[in-house]
């Protein structure tokens, strides 16, 4: 039995009466707990407050009281509150997440996770009808589509699915469930729910994954509304947002308003002593002679006469810089010396510069300890309520942003973005960290062209978590994902004693136009667990190589993990070896007393460089050799202490991949359901690929078929929802606005790069660096072969080659022999 007061809220003067609230009961099933079943009870109007009524005036006084009385005993007897129920979610405004989808505020989506389904409540300026959708591409087509209106007293629903830019069409299955409708003058709100896979191939699998959120509206219902709908075209008034719906920023701890009223409904300075540090860029300059530019600017840190801990941040921009921007990161600045101090205090006070300045070399050592971390789509960061990022009166007093901005058009324009951080006095109870894992931005990093699918593997060893991490461990609670304009699917792996673990995250469409923070269900890392990064690209429009590196033309493959306790690793990153390199590209032997370095062997690459057998490697025909070899070959790994390396000579040596014995699965939610009608499942994604499935034909456009496809429930009063809207804005000025961000770079690939030239002789000048390195002392021709790896260790061992002396070995060989052939006389 659930009890439910409601108010008719309409838009009225002064002069005009508010209609009065209404009592109503439902009686809800056990076969569907989340829908209205029958309203057994309808009062005449009175006035409620959770449980308790008061009578109305008039004649029928008597008939109000014995109501209201049975309705009170009605519910005390009922031994599950009404307010457990989950069908009050929709009515106490007790919803997790909340996206404004359009900047003009007329389409407002709220949505709550629950166990095995999913509630939204949408509340849109029209008095037409609704359209909503899931899909992984910010288009109609192949898109989850939910319909919606309330025509003369009446809520309606369907659950259709785009094709091409057409009405979309009736699904088969009905799987979303239409749980309320009401209207007023101004506004329509549907609330609706689903199961997050309906094994329904017409339907969007809701997951961790980055999901577009389509949307859509009318100011009319559609043509004949309860008998044939058919809808008008939607015209101007519709879009798309990216969002995270299980994993977002949950709308309590970081409003999704304008930055500068975040946080505001949590967090009362007046209780929590919180301060706010701005940490901003002063006009910089960004040039129109370069596409990328990192700038690093030093601030110092607020005078402190106790410990404090940062508990959110926000960014800050410059109106109209947005899109330029693509990262921001603060770093703590470790001190070695009052000379470095002196140094840090006079950078401070000047404007910053260009990161990768050689007088800024310095500080990519000193200044290397990620505090915060902003990418481009993200809102902010709040902690969790245990944690905070710990500030010290006698700790780290200078901090390092950097900015890094992308240029494409070569633009000339002053900025002012940074971030702001909020620090508080009041601590928590652990003191939290930002460890950065993945691939080492390296030109070793190879994209080959023309590629659906191309998979980079990078690796935190068990070596560096097991020097780095207490016997108890870290506990990550949230992340955020980083690659270039390639990057479509990023997890971040788990593997403990040759097992894999449930991954600690992964997004099956990862954009990197949404590198939004990432609240996780708290993931356990013991020291020795091996943690790997996997990032999958598609190339396919890119006719040459692309190569790691920080510029938005190079790629990524990155994860910051914010864990507690804090402990002193930085990062924890991994490249592949050069050995591992030539070999993927089929090389046995260079020379290195050439300049530039020259292939030895094969004899038909020999005499040619590095740079020319990237360039003109035959990618359709060994794509597949080069793939097995580059993501499962022998790799160097790094990890790092503010600057300093916590295991020494780490780099030098070549792992080999580590040996999974168990790999983890995702549980196949599809094979447990038998769908009604004998229709087939399919089973849930994989990483890098989907299983092909055979499915029924889909039956279409019979009346039918129409009509059994309409849910129907009576409207119920507008109630309690009042938002502030702006006027409706005009049709030519939406023409211009259809397209999001989003949607414009959603195959960021097809377009071509500009010319890698620079980062080839930049490639040239770390090999040679790199083998000079490794024979230091050959003043003659010496070779280098990439074919063969000796000794290599196990999983999460060191490996080493050996010079071994022939001579000595058969010396040994033979008195190994001749001790056995005395032992056998």
């Amino acid at each position: 039995m659930v009890l439910w007061c409601s108010r008719n809220n309409r838009y009225h003067s002064n002069d005009e009466p508010q209609l009065p609230t209404y009592l109503h009961i439902y009686e809800t099933s056990s076969r569907d707990k989340h829908r209205p079943q029958r309203e057994i009870l309808k009062s005449s109007p009175c006035h409620c407050h959770q449980v308790s009524c008061s009578m109305a005036k008039g004649s029928h006084m008597f008939l109000h009281l014995v109501s209201c009385i049975f309705i009170v005993l009605l519910v005390l007897a009922d031994t599950t509150s009404a307010f457990d129920n989950p069908n009050l979610l929709y009515m106490d405004g007790a919803w997790m997440y909340e996206s404004t989808l359009n900047s003009e505020g007329d389409y407002l989506v709220q949505w709550t996770p629950l166990q095995d389904q999913i509630m939204f409540r949408i509340t849109v300026r029209t008095r037409g009808y609704i359209g909503f959708g899931l899909h992984t591409k910010p288009n109609m087509d192949g898109a989850d589509i939910v319909v919606g209106w309330v025509h003369s007293g009446k809520a309606y629903m369907q659950d259709r699915h785009g094709v091409g830019h057409q009405e979309p069409q009736i699904d088969r299955y009905q799987d979303w469930t239409l749980i309320a409708g009401y209207e007023n003058d101004t506004h329509t709100t549907l609330i609706i729910s689903r199961d997050y896979n309906t094994c329904d191939k017409k339907d969007h699998v809701i997951s961790n994954d980055t999901v577009h959120l389509l949307w859509a509206y009318h100011a009319d219902d559609p043509v004949d509304p309860d008998r044939h709908p058919r809808l008008h075209y939607h015209g101007w008034r519709r879009g798309t947002a990216s969002v995270l719906l299980i994993q977002g920023i949950v709308k309590e701890t970081l409003k999704t308003a304008t930055p500068f009223q975040m946080y505001e409904n949590i967090y009362d300075p007046l209780h929590t002593q919180e301060s706010s540090w701005l940490l901003q860029n002063p006009d910089v300059e960004i040039p129109n002679s370069s596409e990328t530019l990192y700038w690093c600017k030093l601030f110092k840190r607020p005078y402190l006469n106790m410990k404090h801990q940062i508990i959110k941040y926000e960014p800050i921009f410059s109106r109209g810089n947005e899109e330029y921007l693509q990262h921001i990161i603060v770093y703590e600045c470790t001190s070695f010396g009052p000379e470095l101090d002196a140094a840090f205090e006079e950078l401070s006070h000047q404007l910053g510069q260009d990161c990768h300045q050689s007088s800024m070399s310095h500080l990519s050592y000193t200044c290397s300890h990620v505090v915060a971390m902003w990418a481009k789509g993200s809102k902010g960061m709040a902690y969790p309520p245990e944690a905070g990022y710990p500030l010290l009166p006698d700790g780290p007093k200078f901090y390092m942003m950097e900015t890094h901005y992308d240029n494409p058009e070569k633009h000339n324009f002053y900025d002012n973005s940074g971030l702001r951080l909020m620090y508080t006095s009041i601590l928590r109870l652990h003191d939290a960290g930002v460890m950065n894992i993945g691939m080492e931005p390296n030109w070793k990093h190879i994209i080959p062209p023309r590629q659906r699918h191309v998979l980079s593997e990078s690796h935190c060893v068990a070596e560096c978590t097991h020097a780095a991490l207490p016997r108890s461990g870290i506990y990550v609670f949230g992340s955020i994902l980083q690659t270039h304009s390639l990057g479509h699917k990023v997890r971040v792996s788990h593997i403990r004693n040759g097992e894999e673990l449930e991954p600690i995250l992964q997004d099956n469409n990862y954009h990197h136009n949404f590198q939004e923070y990432r609240q996780l269900k708290t993931k356990h890392i013991l020291p020795g667990d091996h943690l790997m990064v996997k990032c999958n690209y598609n190339s396919r429009g890119r006719s040459s190589i692309t190569l790691g590196g920080y510029k938005m033309k190079d790629e990524l493959c990155q994860s910051y993990l914010f864990y507690w306790p804090r402990v002193e690793m930085s990062s924890c990153t991994s490249m592949p070896s050069l050995d591992n390199v030539l070999h993927s590209l089929g090389i046995e032997e260079l020379a290195i007393d050439t300049n530039p370095i020259k292939i030895k062997k094969p004899a038909e690459l020999e005499g040619k460089t590095l740079q020319w057998r990237l360039l003109n490697y035959n990618w359709d025909q060994n794509f597949i050799y080069f793939q097995q070899i580059a993501s499962t070959g022998t790799f160097n790994a790094m990890c790092h202490s503010r600057g300093q390396p916590l295991v020494e000579g780490l780099v030098d040596y070549d792992y080999k991949y580590p040996i999974v014995e168990s790999t983890w699965k995702p549980e196949n939610v599809c094979k447990k359901k038998y769908r009604r009608n004998n229709h087939k499942s399919h089973s849930t994604l994989s990483l890098f690929g989907q299983d092909n499935i055979d499915y029924d034909e889909e039956l279409m456009s019979d009346d039918g078929i129409f009509r059994k496809s309409i849910s129907r429930i009576d409207a119920l009063p507008y109630n309690h929802m009042q938002l502030q809207h702006q006027q409706m804005f005009e049709e030519q000025l939406l023409d211009k606005k259809v397209t999001n961000a989003a949607e414009k770079n959603l195959e960021p690939s097809i377009t071509e790069p500009t010319d890698i030239q620079e980062e080839l002789d930049l490639m040239e000048r770390d090999l040679e660096k790199e083998l000079h390195q490794k024979y230091p002392d050959k003043a003659e021709e010496v070779t280098y072969s990439g074919s063969k790896i000796i000794n290599m260790a196990p999983v999460f061992s060191r490996s080493h080659k050996y010079n071994i002396n022939k001579p000595l070995l058969v010396i040994l060989l033979i008195l190994l022999l001749n001790s056995s052939w005395v032992r056998w006389i």
